[in-house]
């Protein structure tokens, strides 16, 4: 399956079906990775380290990013010298492989990886972070989900809390020898990433990490609406420090 152009993917999740999603548009910056001279990545630059257990832990599966036999057997298509390139054909089969369907964002963090490996659409970024995750374990990279708050949004609603709460998932995932950030729904990573800091890109502010939503507590969109409302209603805007990463494109595989 060919996946639709994502023009209207949303980077970010929004709270009821009126709101239109909009695009976040970065500059990729591919400083950091080697290419050859067919402009792909260089991957034989790349040394995977062994991991430690408690690493080795974020190859678990959840009960609602289980990786079935199905989800197995696509999984296997995907292969690679080491966890970096895995990574990027992992985001590669999902844009190909998927559909955005906005129609789906109502049932955001509602829906089993499984659910969605059998339907195709996902509704938004949590969507998009979810299948990935569970590809990226399959293909042993320790995986975990990432959800954040916008500032801006944060700011705005201690002014008035009828605001619609808008925010983003990401993906930390283990490579070479070090924790690494990926956007799977605009197809970014993140070098010199530092997980013990909750200052994310693009004004971004972590609230919850595990293994999967039903993990952290949250199974619905009303779930996701208390956790960020409480963050924002405790959010001093100092707390945030815009972190400079390294912006890197996952588009540019062979």
């Amino acid at each position: 399956m060919v996946i639709r152009k994502h023009k209207n993917c949303p980077g970010r999740y929004s709270l009821f079906r009126a709101v239109f999603f909009i695009i976040l548009i970065f500059v990729a910056s591919c400083a950091s990775i080697q290419e050859n001279s067919s402009g792909h990545p260089d991957f034989s630059f790349f040394q995977d380290k062994p991991f430690t257990e408690e690493t080795a832990s974020w190859l678990n599966e959840g009960t609602q990013s289980r990786i079935t036999p199905a989800i197995a057997q696509e999984a296997s298509q995907i292969n690679g010298s080491n966890r970096r390139e895995r990574l990027y054909k992992a985001v590669d089969y999902v844009w190909k492989n998927f559909n955005f369907n906005n129609w789906y964002s109502d049932k955001a963090f509602a829906l089993t990886a499984d659910e969605l490996f059998r339907t195709r659409n996902l509704g938004g970024c949590s969507d998009f972070a979810l299948v990935s995750v569970v590809l990226f374990r399959s293909a042993g990279i320790p995986s975990r989900l990432v959800i954040t708050a916008n500032v801006d949004w944060m700011q705005a609603f201690q002014k008035n809390d009828l605001l619609i709460t808008t925010g983003h998932t990401f993906v930390e995932a283990y490579l070479e020898e070090k924790w690494h950030l990926i956007d799977p729904t605009n197809r970014l990573l993140f070098e010199g990433y530092d997980e013990t800091q909750r200052s994310y890109p693009n004004m971004e502010y972590l609230c919850l990490r595990g293994t999967d939503y039903w993990d952290m507590g949250v199974t619905g969109i009303s779930d996701l609406n208390s956790v960020l409302r409480k963050e924002a209603g405790s959010f001093k805007t100092e707390k945030y420090k815009r972190p400079e990463y390294k912006q890197i494109s996952l588009k540019n595989i062979k």
